[in-house]
């Protein structure tokens, strides 16, 4: 009996399941690809980041994030742009960066710069972008290359601003170190007129010099007293020294020592001291802590330690 047309031959049948299988693996493969075009189209609609298409190098499309962004019209540059070319990537030294990522299909970070868009179209808003360059897999050298840049203006200019109140307060301490410096200088003058204050070193008399100490005697005053006792004994030619300790409030064990070096350095030079103005309490403590003024003569008050000495010398001018 011969087969009907209707049921077709073998070989019919199997070149249809044959189609059936492939048009299901196509439909299958559509899906798959779907889904990655769905995510590109999300990425490119979503307004986030700028994306630009170069095709063949050359500026071929772009989103609205771009057009935002740089404020320049795309279809204006299409086909007549190349990143290959553009003077400021040249000028930045990033042409070996886009050429990676043109010839050799090296996706590329592109460091931050501030890109003007005005010496490209000719108007535009200039930016500071961070950028990347992903090349579009296929061939050897990709006839196409996506652009991402983003947006870091905001970031910049608070860099800057950090910038700026960095350089703010550096001034500011330098002016305030300044001040310090010379508040210092002030001080450390006030501190020496203080201290020739604190020890003067008066002539009284041709060839007497009187050292009137008021206040506490220590170490670093007692070494004052005597370096200046000594330069003016040097330079008046004194023969005597009369030191006057009725404004110290009390003469300890340490103070006592400093004025027996006093005398003593004194006598070395050939003036003679006398001291006035003890009391009864540090006569008392002298005598008990053994620092006796042996040859020194010593009075109650400046007047009769002068009138004692005056009456002894002839009058001298």
């Amino acid at each position: 009996m011969e087969p009907t047309e209707s049921s077709g031959t073998p070989h019919e049948a199997q070149t249809l399941e044959d189609l059936r299988r492939e048009n299901e693996g196509l439909r299958r493969r559509v899906a798959e690809l779907e889904v990655p075009a769905r995510r590109y189209r999300a990425l490119y609609d979503a307004g986030v980041v700028s994306l630009q298409i170069y095709h063949d190098g050359y500026s071929a499309e772009a989103n609205t994030t771009w057009a935002g962004l740089w404020g320049v019209r795309p279809e204006e540059i299409h086909g007549k742009y190349s990143l290959l070319e553009d003077a400021q990537v040249v000028a930045g030294g990033l042409l070996p960066l886009v050429e990676a990522a043109f010839h050799g299909g090296k996706a590329t970070r592109l460091p931050t710069i501030r890109y003007d868009p005005v010496e490209l179209a000719g108007y535009g808003s200039a930016r500071w972008v961070a950028s990347a360059l992903v090349p579009v897999k296929g061939t050897a050298a990709p006839s196409e290359v996506i652009q991402l840049h983003l947006d870091v203006g905001e970031l910049k200019h608070s860099e800057e601003a950090l910038r700026a109140q960095k350089q703010e307060l550096e001034a500011a301490v330098a002016e305030r170190t300044a001040e310090l410096a010379e508040q210092l200088r002030i001080s450390e003058e006030q501190q020496r007129a203080i201290a020739a204050l604190s020890t003067p070193v008066l002539r009284v008399w041709s060839g007497i010099l009187a050292v009137p100490l008021i206040g506490h005697i220590d170490p670093d005053r007692a070494a004052r007293v005597l370096d200046v006792l000594l330069q003016s004994i040097t330079a008046t030619s004194a023969e005597h020294v009369i030191i006057d300790v009725t404004g110290v409030p009390q003469i300890d064990a340490h103070a006592a020592r400093h004025l027996r070096d006093t005398v003593r350095a004194a006598r070395l030079l050939g003036a003679q001291c006398m001291i006035v103005g003890i009391s009864g309490h540090t006569a008392r403590m002298l005598v008990e802590c053994g620092l006796d003024f042996e040859g020194v003569p010593t009075f109650a008050t400046l007047q009769e330690g002068l009138r004692r000495l005056l009456s002894r010398r002839p009058e001298r001018v």
